[in-house]
């Protein structure tokens, strides 16, 4: 059975396990700088995990289908897997330095309980109505006191990936075009908090995975194509409507990452050396 903890008991149990100095130096926040979760006691935020047993689950609503805990092919029966985060960002335009993120959402790829974090975000400004148009994100939805800005989301994000991270190994978080949208959109939020995205992220793009894959037969105008409407026809994957909300496309990659992984015969090693450093986005000196 599903259960949706709201972003204050999510923020208690995150801090009764963490402690606020700990991820103020997982942040990179400046030690002077006052991380205190009781300034939040009086805001009731949306943001979300969704608990689930298992992505697989036998238990009425618990099944996500297409979707299985990933592992990589290992070459040693001692290899211990890397957690691999698949996130999607949805934002007030499709340039990062002039915009901001609206809807952040993302899932653990291994499974298991609290496998998905999402929430929307109080961008400060208005939504442009051609983009609304398309996500159903409106400039009302999101810019309301009840919806957190990311300078609150940010100590309750690092807290989670950090209780999903598996030790000594990095995270590797996966988005269709990371590379010149997500992590830049990301890395720009991190920025306006003054804080550096922990060292040991790496940002893998699929969009540049897909493009390995071998060609296809132009039998349908389309199919060529490597957007993830077109890569999830290429596999068979239905296509949960409406598309372009943040968990909804995550969901949809969640499918797509999984059989290009098994296309292309990826190892965690052959992961690693497709990723980007962190660092290579953040503008904050470390």
């Amino acid at each position: 059975m599903q259960s949706l903890l709201r972003f204050n008991q999510l923020r208690n149990n995150i801090w009764s396990s963490c402690p606020s100095r700990l991820l103020m130096q997982h942040a990179g926040l400046p030690s002077g700088k006052n991380v205190d979760p009781r300034s939040y006691e009086k805001r009731h935020f949306t943001t979300r995990v969704q608990e689930t047993d298992s992505l697989h689950g036998a238990g009425p609503g618990s099944c996500i289908s297409g979707i299985q805990p990933f592992r990589f092919q290992q070459t040693s029966e001692h290899d211990q897997s890397a957690t691999v985060l698949i996130f999607d960002t949805e934002t007030t335009g499709y340039f990062h330095k002039n915009n901001r993120i609206v809807e952040f959402a993302l899932r653990d790829l291994s499974g298991g309980k609290n496998s998905t974090f999402e929430t929307l975000i109080n961008p400060e400004r208005d939504v442009p109505k051609f983009l609304s148009a398309v996500n159903n994100i409106t400039t009302g939805l999101v810019c309301r006191p009840d919806v957190p800005r990311f300078r609150d989301v940010l100590p309750l994000l690092l807290a989670y990936v950090r209780s999903r991270q598996t030790p000594g190994k990095p995270v590797i978080w996966v988005a269709h075009n990371a590379k010149t949208f997500d992590a830049p959109f990301l890395a720009q939020e991190f920025d306006r908090c003054s804080a550096q995205m922990p060292e040991d992220w790496l940002f893998v793009d699929s969009l540049r995975l897909a493009r390995k894959l071998p060609k296809l037969p132009k039998s349908d105008e389309n199919i060529h194509l490597l957007n993830l409407e077109a890569l999830s026809k290429r596999y068979g994957i239905s296509v949960e409507k409406p598309a372009h909300r943040a968990m909804q496309d995550v969901t949809m990659l969640c499918q797509v990452f999984q059989r290009i992984a098994f296309d292309l015969k990826l190892t965690y090693e052959g992961l690693v050396n497709e990723a980007t450093k962190a660092s290579d986005f953040s503008k904050v000196p470390k």
